[in-house]
């Protein structure tokens, strides 16, 4: 399955990356050392980015650093994407005895990814030979006498046919984001680049729900400009007919198009925000629970301890006490 020709469906902006079977919810990590693991937790923390925003653990990973004195063909398998993290200040240098236990996993893997020196592994292997890659600059001179034959990609992150690739720590970060929005869809990938702190954030105060109605969505103009409509008034609770009046469209034609695409009236997805809102302002301000309870468009303390315990399955005042005291306060 390594280093395929692949058939291409959609790409993404820089023309080089399908959403083909070799993008897979699975990763395997292996750091050249201690040294560089924290490249390997920040490609992590892009997965549980990932999971966050997209509201269940989709993709997982396994970190291993250096390389293990005995290794199977279970290190990485065929729907798994094999990582190798290397520095960026000198080569990573392989013995024959390494080599020869990780190969299994290079042969396996659907995609491999290599980041900074992890680039000289696959050399060593003898399958780097002929594949566009971004290579650290530092890298150049020997990547070339350990008889690298193509063009460097003159980028910081690469993707070609099944190989992924970036030239630092930094760009690593940027690799993964790219590999999960050719799975997810550029929608994903912007959101997930807005909440890693890559791009800078939109003016409006970020919503997870939001985001992923309008996911759903698929670009509707009646179901975005309604959601809209909703995030800009969490405290009006306004009812369908207004919401509808507002866009100039019919109320039965905004509760059709919900049910449509969300599968969900206009008034669930309506105090989906709101309550997600409550909860923001719980765990992130001292506001009294009535203040706060009014904030969200609940008239009464009591109305939003009922939504909130059906959706988070615990009472607001749970949720406060954990914030200032801790989870599994007594």
């Amino acid at each position: 399955m390594y280093f395929e020709t692949l058939d291409r469906s959609s790409d993404l902006t820089n023309g080089a990356l399908n959403a083909t079977r070799s993008l897979t919810k699975e990763f395997v990590f292996l750091s050249q050392d201690a040294s560089v693991s924290f490249v390997a937790e920040s490609c992590i923390e892009v997965l549980r980015t990932a999971n966050h925003l997209i509201g269940n653990d989709k993709y997982s990973c396994s970190h291993h650093i250096g390389i293990p004195k005995e290794i199977d063909n279970s290190l990485c398998g065929p729907h798994q994407t094999f990582v190798l993290v290397g520095g960026t200040h000198a080569p990573w240098m392989i013995t024959p005895d390494q080599l020869s236990r990780i190969k299994p996993a290079i042969r396996n893997a659907a995609r491999v990814g290599v980041i900074g020196a992890g680039v000289f592994v696959l050399l060593a292997a003898g399958v780097l030979k002929t594949q566009r890659a971004a290579v650290h600059p530092q890298f150049h001179a020997s990547v070339r006498e350990s008889g690298y034959l193509a063009d460097f990609d003159e980028a910081t992150t690469c993707h070609h046919k099944t190989l992924s690739s970036a030239i630092s720590s930094v760009a690593a970060i940027a690799m993964l984001v790219e590999l999960i929005g050719a799975r997810e869809g550029g929608y994903t990938e912007n959101a997930l680049r807005e909440h890693l702190g890559l791009v800078a954030p939109a003016e409006k105060a970020q919503s997870k729900e939001h985001w992923r109605y309008n996911r759903l969505a698929e670009g509707n103009r009646v179901v975005c400009e309604a959601l809209d409509i909703m995030l800009d008034h969490l405290e009006d609770t306004l009812t369908v007919a207004q919401v509808a009046k507002i866009m100039g469209v019919s109320a039965r034609r905004l509760e059709r198009s919900f049910g449509d695409k969300l599968g969900r009236s206009p008034l669930c997805v309506y105090r989906d925000l709101r309550l997600e809102r409550a909860h923001a302002l719980l765990e992130q301000t001292a506001l009294p629970i009535s203040e706060i309870s009014l904030a969200c468009g609940f008239s009464t303390p009591s109305l939003l301890s009922k939504w909130y315990r059906q959706k988070f399955g615990a009472l607001p005042a749970h949720t406060r006490k954990a914030t200032f005291i801790g989870k599994y306060a007594a």
